[in-house]
């Protein structure tokens, strides 16, 4: 049976095709002399683009930063470490937690405490203002003192964690519940001050009712907190398509 024209002229070009590849010679693999000097060149190239976009290269920083995360993150992970993850330091700031020297189990909440007894004034400061603007949206609910008060409780825990933007949703809890025992003890002291309304006063239902609302504001707290710290990282970093200014 005469061989198929299309198989017969099939075979010379596989033949030509596997002769060819057997003539490549394969490159034998990079030494290690020679991969060390290519990444030595990949990092020159880094620090020139660096340079000439007015950024100065540190080493010693950028590998600390780097050697120290995955130890950080290996003893503090957990549910709330995933939750509410610990914010990097901005440009130009330290690291908040670079004296801290606890590693037992709980060194994410010992860390959060940590940072909170390092700058209690602006929990304590936002936590006033927020309790003072929350008893005048109480007082005042209908009217435009209220509305404005209700503002600025709300932005008293923007503040709160704009400003400790390390644990910034802590820091908007931590006013949260500041301003609101400060708005009990204002009742408590009201209720005090009136005869009348002591023999109606239901101390299980007061602390029931307020217990709950506390509760609500606690979490508005962390919300309006973790959102201040968000927006101070995001507005602090760099953004694509910008010019960035050299320095001299």
């Amino acid at each position: 049976m005469p061989d198929d024209p299309l198989s017969s002229a099939y075979r010379p070009l596989t033949a030509r095709w596997h002769a060819r590849r057997s003539r490549r010679v394969q490159s034998p693999p990079m030494s290690n002399r020679a991969r060390r000097e290519a990444d030595s060149r990949a990092e020159a190239r880094r620090r020139a683009r660096l340079a000439a976009q007015g950024y100065e290269s540190n080493d010693e920083a950028d590998e600390q930063p780097a050697e120290a995360a995955p130890r950080r993150a290996a003893s503090e992970g957990g549910f709330l470490q995933r939750l509410f993850p610990p914010a990097p330091p901005l440009k130009g700031k330290t690291d908040p937690l670079a004296g801290f020297t606890y590693d037992g189990p709980l060194r994410g909440v010992v860390a959060t405490l940590y940072l909170l007894t390092r700058n209690p004034l602006v929990w304590i400061s936002m936590g006033v203002i927020f309790g003072v603007s929350y008893l005048a949206t109480w007082a005042y609910p209908s009217q435009l003192i209220g509305v404005v008060a209700s503002i600025l409780s709300f932005v008293a825990l923007i503040a709160a964690g704009w400003i400790g933007w390390q644990r910034p949703w802590a820091y908007g809890l931590a006013a949260a519940i500041v301003g609101y025992i400060l708005f009990v003890v204002f009742l408590l002291l009201s209720l005090a001050r009136i005869p009348a309304q002591g023999d109606k006063f239901d101390g299980a239902a007061f602390a029931q009712y307020h217990l709950i609302t506390g509760s609500l504001q606690a979490v508005i707290g962390v919300v309006a907190g973790f959102y201040g710290g968000y927006l101070r990282r995001r507005m602090a970093e760099p953004r694509p398509g910008t010019p960035q200014r050299r320095r001299r």
